[in-house]
């Protein structure tokens, strides 16, 4: 009878830890999955693009409901669409629609698709009014999921503010979102309401007057610095953009703009050529000089920018040498003219609160 008792009991541990193995087996999986999605993130901003990407193949191959995955995959082709590397904003979406769809109450995949859909929007021939729609809803889902995510808000009054009736525009709408941001955040509401002023409205003097009554927001100084940028005042912008970096010694991304300023004054043929493109090569080099964010990407993206002048200046030879070391930091480094979107360098497990116009060169 003891002899039983005793296999009973054997038989019993047995079905137990056999029965906890398989609860918690899946469980080390997906942890493990997830770690290698972080080691592909930290591959990817090293420069190991390719090798990125990769382990992400692998990971969705093993696991194609590892939403993270997805996500971080979607990422990487947006990171390798900027350099050229043959993906589409339409590529991007599927990814990122993969990820949503296997973790559906992410807040993290459902801002980065809403901002992904009206890149559709933007880059679309014939479906644009249908990627607005599925911009907005996928922003109106974020504020289901976190109601004071500012980002989102300012994102639909900008979106509904500034399109036209026929492409989603609604001006109502816009004020009701813009509204919604009094009492959650004064930047974020000023912001708004400078979308919703009146066309002939000297937007500078707007910023003057916010600026006013809170003088140390590095927020403020840096929209009136973009601001006088977008009137043609550099000198003034440059000096507003200064303002915010000492206020906030963290964010370096107002040195860009101020290099970003004079290549547009270039582009649009006005002030003096030569001026402006040395002025413009100073302020990429001290971008570099005070830290580039520690983001390599970013340092590439402004080696790319003094590529291009050195080109302008007729340098042939030093503009590839530049060219060269940009490649060595990052294969796919951003060829374009506006600054690569923050929500691209965060980490794939922690909340954006990157905000990009999609209106605006700054």
């Amino acid at each position: 009878m003891k002899k039983q008792r005793g296999k009973f009991e054997m038989k019993t541990m047995l079905f137990t830890v056999i029965l906890i193995l398989g609860i918690l087996c899946p469980a080390f999986m997906v942890s493990d999955l997830d770690e290698k999605v972080k080691t592909a993130y930290t591959m990817r901003l090293s420069g190991k693009v390719d090798e990125a990407k990769a382990l992400l193949d692998e990971i969705v191959v093993k696991d194609s409901t590892n939403a993270l995955a997805w996500y971080e995959l979607a990422r990487t082709q947006h990171h390798m669409m900027l350099g050229g590397g043959g993906y589409s904003p339409g590529d991007i979406l599927a990814s990122i629609n993969r990820a949503v769809q296997y973790d559906n109450d992410n807040v993290i995949f459902a801002y980065y698709k809403a901002n992904i859909c009206f890149l559709n929007a933007y880059a679309s021939q014939e479906n644009t009014n249908d990627y607005v729609t599925q911009s907005c809803e996928t922003f109106k889902k974020v504020l289901k999921l976190n109601p004071d995510y500012k980002e989102a808000i300012l994102s639909l009054v900008e979106i509904y503010g500034l399109l036209p009736a026929e492409m989603g525009g609604d001006k109502g709408e816009a004020q009701k979102y813009a509204e919604s941001l009094e009492e959650l955040d004064k930047f974020y509401f000023a912001r708004a309401n400078s979308v919703l002023v009146e066309e002939d409205t000297d937007k500078i003097a707007y910023w003057e007057n916010i600026l006013k009554d809170d003088p140390k927001s590095a927020k403020i100084n840096e929209e009136l610095g973009k601001t006088c940028f977008l009137n043609g005042d550099i000198e003034k912008g440059t000096k507003y953009m200064k303002d915010a970096m000492i206020i906030d010694p963290k964010n370096n991304l107002p040195q860009l703009n101020i290099a970003r300023a004079h290549v547009m004054m270039v582009m649009q043929s006005k002030g003096d050529k030569d001026t402006n493109l040395k002025q413009a090569r100073n302020a990429f080099n001290k971008y570099i000089e005070i830290g580039y964010d520690n983001v390599s990407s970013l340092k590439a993206y402004t080696l790319g920018w003094e590529a291009k002048i050195k080109g302008f200046q007729g340098d042939s030879e030093g503009a590839e040498n530049l060219i060269a070391e940009a490649k060595l930091l990052d294969p796919y480094f951003s060829k374009a003219f506006g600054i690569p979107a923050g929500y691209l360098f965060t980490p794939p497990d922690e909340v954006s609160s990157y905000f990009s116009s999609f209106f605006s060169p700054f």
